[in-house]
This record gives C-alpha cells, sequence and structure tokens, in this order.
C-alpha cells in the first residue's frame, strides 16, 4: 500500500476554487501557493513519480512575476491556479517528450492552445506529467497514490496522480480511448472527457484525428467547472447554467438513465453490485432512476472504436517508429503492426456505424440528464506493467459524447472504483451540473 504519511484530499472539497478565492483575496500571494505544491511535490515525487518535467527554479519565477503583473480576476479569472500538462501537450518553455525515447529533449515551439488559454488565465503550468508512450498502453513511470505497487491507469498517468496526491489540484489529460476516465477511476478523482472538440486541441501530439480528446483532472467537480469554463473553446459553450446575463432554466429533477453496456458481465462483480447498489439507494432521493436500455446497434461500436483507433495510430506513428524500432516499445510496435493490417473498407465501416449511433443519441437522452455506467471493469490493478483496460470508456469516446467519473464506489481492497456519466453531445454544462448533484448526495449519504 501506499507509504505516503498524509491523508489524500477528500473529492468533495474544492480545493482550486479555495485557492483561487485566496488569492483574488489578497490572502496569499502566487508565489506562496506555488511554493506549497512545489513543497508537497518535492516530498511525494520520489514515491509517486508523475512527473516528466519540473524545475522549481522556473515555476517560482513564474508565480513571482503573475504577483507583479497580473491584472485582477475579472482579466484572469485563474490567477495563481497550479496546472499539470500531460507530456503530449507543448509547452514552449519546457520539454515535451510525448512519453517516447523518440523525442528526448524535444523542445516545441510553442505552447498548445490550451496551455495558451489557460496561461492567460493566470493559471501557473507547475511542470509536465508523465504520459504513457505516445499515450497508448505502454506505461511509464508513475505509481498509484493509492497503492504505488498499482497502476495509476494510462495514459494520463502523471496527471492523475499527481491530483490525487495533492501535488497538484488540476491537471490537463487526453483521451483516444479511456485515459482520462480510467486513471481519474483508479486513483478517486474526477476525470472529465468533454465532448470531442470542447477543448482546442492545437499543439496536442496528434494519434487520431477521430478520438483524440483534452480533458481535466480534478479533485471537485466544481474545480472541474471552473476551468473547463476557460479552457473550453467558443464554439462550446451555447446555453449556460442560470447567473448574470444567461438564460435562466426552470428547476427540474435530476434524472440519471442505469443502462448495462454489453460488455456489463465483464466487470468486476463488485463494481456491478456497486452500481446496482447506488441504483437502489438513489431511488430513495429525490434523483429520478430511469431503466435505460441501449440499441442493439451499440453492442459493435467497442470493436469499431478499436478499429478506428489502431487504425489511426498507425497512420499517424507507423513510418516514425520504423525508423527507430530500438526506440519503441514492443508493445507500440504490435499496435502499429495491427493497425497496418485493417483494410480502408473496415476502417470505413467502423466510422458509418459510430454516425449511425450518433444519430440514436438525442432519443436515447431523452428524458434523461445522463447515463450510469461503469467507468472501469474495478479496482486498479496489480503490478506497474500494464495500465488497465479501456474496455467502458470505447464507445463512449467513438460517439463524442462528453463523459465524467466520479470517485463513488469501492473495490474489496477499499481502493476507489469509478462511476461514469455520460452525456449528450454538446451537452457538457449538464454532465457536470448533474455530476455534482451526484456528488453532493453521494457526500450527504456518507455523513448519514
Amino acid at each position: 500500500m501506499s507509504s505516503l504519511d498524509r491523508p489524500l484530499t477528500p473529492t468533495a472539497e474544492a480545493p482550486a476554487s479555495a485557492l483561487l478565492a485566496e488569492v483574488v483575496s489578497g490572502r496569499k500571494t502566487v508565489c506562496q501557493v506555488a511554493q506549497a505544491h512545489l513543497d508537497t511535490i518535492l516530498a511525494l515525487e520520489p514515491e509517486i513519480q508523475a512527473f516528466a518535467h519540473l524545475d522549481p527554479e522556473a515555476v517560482r519565477a513564474a508565480a513571482g512575476e503573475l504577483d507583479r503583473v497580473s491584472p485582477g480576476a475579472l482579466e484572469r479569472p485563474l490567477l495563481g491556479l497550479p496546472v499539470g500538462v500531460k507530456d503530449l501537450i507543448d509547452t514552449g518553455d519546457q520539454p515535451t517528450e510525448y512519453g517516447s525515447r523518440l523525442f528526448a529533449g524535444h523542445r516545441p515551439a510553442g505552447d498548445a492552445a490550451v496551455v495558451r488559454t489557460l496561461r492567460d488565465a493566470g493559471a501557473l503550468v507547475m511542470g509536465k506529467t508523465v504520459t504513457t508512450e505516445f499515450a497508448c498502453f505502454s506505461p511509464g513511470k508513475t505509481r498509484n497514490p493509492r497503492d504505488v505497487e498499482r497502476t495509476p491507469g494510462g495514459s494520463s498517468s502523471g496527471s492523475a496522480a499527481a491530483v490525487a496526491a495533492g501535488m497538484l489540484p488540476v491537471a490537463l489529460g487526453t483521451q483516444t480511448a479511456g485515459s482520462v476516465i480510467r486513471p481519474a477511476s483508479f486513483c478517486g478523482i474526477v476525470g472529465f472527457k468533454p465532448t470531442f472538440g470542447a477543448i482546442d486541441r492545437d499543439g496536442v501530439f496528434p494519434i487520431s484525428e477521430t478520438l483524440d480528446t483534452v480533458g481535466l483532472l480534478s479533485r471537485s467537480v466544481a474545480d472541474t467547472s471552473a476551468v473547463f469554463d476557460v479552457a473550453r473553446t467558443s464554439a462550446s459553450r451555447g446555453s449556460r447554467r442560470t447567473g448574470p446575463g444567461r438564460e435562466v432554466e426552470v428547476a427540474k429533477p435530476t434524472r440519471l438513465g442505469f443502462a448495462r453496456p454489453i460488455e456489463w458481465g465483464q466487470a468486476d462483480p463488485s463494481t456491478r453490485d456497486g452500481i446496482d447498489a447506488l441504483k437502489l439507494q438513489l431511488m430513495d432521493s429525490d434523483v429520478e432512476v430511469v431503466e435505460t436500455g441501449l440499441p442493439a446497434e451499440f453492442e459493435g461500436l467497442t470493436a469499431a472504436q478499436c478499429t478506428v483507433m489502431d487504425f489511426e495510430v498507425s497512420k499517424a506513428l507507423k513510418s516514425r517508429c520504423e525508423k527507430n524500432p530500438d526506440l519503441v516499445s514492443k508493445s507500440l510496435m504490435e499496435v502499429l503492426r495491427r493497425g497496418a493490417s485493417i483494410s480502408a473498407g473496415d476502417y470505413s465501416a467502423a466510422l458509418e456505424l459510430a454516425e449511425r449511433c450518433k444519430a440514436m443519441l438525442p432519443e436515447l437522452f431523452d428524458g434523461v440528464d445522463a447515463l450510469v455506467v461503469p467507468a472501469v471493469i474495478g479496482e486498479a490493478p496489480l503490478g506497474l506493467q500494464a495500465t488497465g483496460d479501456p474496455l467502458f470508456c470505447r464507445s463512449w469516446t467513438l460517439l463524442h459524447c462528453p463523459t465524467i467519473s466520479l470517485p463513488i464506489l469501492e473495490g474489496p481492497n477499499g481502493l476507489p472504483v469509478g462511476v461514469q456519466l455520460v452525456g449528450n453531445l454538446h451537452a457538457d454544462d449538464n454532465l457536470l451540473k448533474t455530476a455534482q448533484t451526484l456528488m453532493d448526495w453521494s457526500a450527504a449519504a456518507a455523513q448519514a
């Protein structure tokens, strides 16, 4: 188990929001916030190994600059917020190696769009967090703070571990199969994969044009919402929640649709039992529970996602990797060979199935705010040689739906298991609102 000598921050808290309030009020400087997090990072990093690059002096200098010249909260709503950036995402002032020896020491020309947006809002980039090799399946060095003998999940391994250990309040991740949802579930934090394209991915190393999505990891839904509000593209905003100058929404009960994917039987018994128990408990709450059946066509989506991902990853990486095979893992080379063997016809058929199923989403979500499905098979597996199975994420990633993992369940060893909420396309705000309702209920139930 973990040898951490400090309790992990409860997910019911909103550490990022509290930090922002302290900086805006003047109770703390950005330098003080940065140093407190650096102290935690330096104490825990030898065990957790969440960072691919960390330069404390550069962080202190950037924090001092924010204290000297930064305008107020209205102009910079994330002033002083420490943020980790997955090492698949470009940073102009720090190395970006994409988890690959092929890019050792690589320095991008500038920041990715999302990093630039966060910096403009006053966020403080603390360092680059470990990713698996090209965000695929070959693990990095990171350990799970909940049990250092277990994987933190991938591919956003370092981002999830750093947030779970209290090193950072928020970190950027990416998802092509289950790379935000799975590590969030294994590490017991909130992981949010928005609607495909809701966060600009310019400057994120491309491995799958159809699937790659930038996401967020934090310890609360409130923090996720605050950062997403800044990071999202203008095109993704649409109708927003009630507030000054915003559309007024009529209050209505939250409705959750409990669905059983075709892979339901592959979840651990404890995961299935936990979701069934959650459904029964919610029946005695103000949340409305709906039994939701998935269309028969959805049964092919997991295989279709594998086809699309393997085909596109091979197209993106094969020629580059074959030039220096000694610097590439065997597992990645196998993905590239598998993808190269997929015919253009099979690839097109997979995309066509996805489009047909997308057309069914309005009816599927008619009358429910979100679907409840497993996030993962079960607890984080023992060992650091693999990052776990993204089984329960693949279909929703292919459909481009927004999803969020909430740390509500526990496995047989007392380790966290996430519950995945799935929203309709472009209904990101409603999904976050629904997730907050479920977390509020969970916190109240735990205290009852």
